[in-house]
């Protein structure tokens, strides 16, 4: 179901701390640290295959504070955030976030777009908080989920509520990981598209999901 907002915890102790991540609705105030978020996630992501300038010039034309605050004025967009507890020393402040999904109207001019259609366009989370218990409600932990898990589950919810019948995402070719991902999710092989990343232009597979 959509997540409106979710309350952040500290870790357990200052002796062993344990890295926690809650998920709640961005907020258009929040466009500037999910620019920084998803530059630097689609960097981690994508320096194995990516000259480093295509990925810069890529990120500087994608990952700005105005292209979020753009998508999240639309009526069908949502984005929702992992977000990491305070840092030590620091427990009135809030955390950062390290990990978001967004959801938008479909962006795939060469495939066949239904009106009942909806796009999982990004879905990114640092490496280093794969593993990291998500809390509930609460600020108890949720047993068995994972972060990238609880950020498409929160989509689909969101796809599910703005009435979509189909969620699309286009995913690179040779992204192992995110195809076995999505293909665990439910997601099928609908099209291929190309896509720009500064001076290269990559294959993606386009995956589909019936709700």
């Amino acid at each position: 179901m959509p997540i409106d907002a979710i309350k952040s915890a500290a870790p357990n102790s200052a002796s062993d701390p344990i890295e926690t991540l809650t998920l709640r609705r961005a907020a258009l105030t929040d466009a500037p640290a999910l620019a920084l978020a998803g530059a630097a996630t689609f960097l981690e992501a994508f320096t194995w295959m990516l000259p480093g300038a295509d990925i810069i010039a890529h990120c500087l034309k994608q990952h700005t504070a105005e292209v979020y605050a753009h998508y999240m004025q639309h009526p069908e967009t949502r984005v929702t955030v992992a977000v990491t507890g305070p840092a030590a020393g620091f427990e009135q402040e809030p955390g950062s976030i390290v990990g978001y999904a967004l959801l938008c109207a479909p962006e795939l001019p060469t495939f066949d777009v239904l009106p009942t259609d909806i796009e999982l366009k990004r879905i990114y989370l640092f490496s280093r908080f794969r593993t990291a218990p998500v809390l509930d409600a609460t600020g108890a932990p949720i047993p068995g989920l994972r972060p990238a898990q609880a950020l498409l589950d929160a989509t689909v919810g969101d796809a599910r509520a703005l009435g979509r019948s189909r969620l699309l995402l286009g995913t690179h070719a040779g992204n192992l990981r995110a195809i076995a991902f999505y293909r665990r999710n439910g997601f099928t092989e609908a099209g291929t598209r190309t896509f720009q990343v500064g001076k290269q232009v990559c294959s993606d597979l386009i995956f589909a999901k019936t709700l």
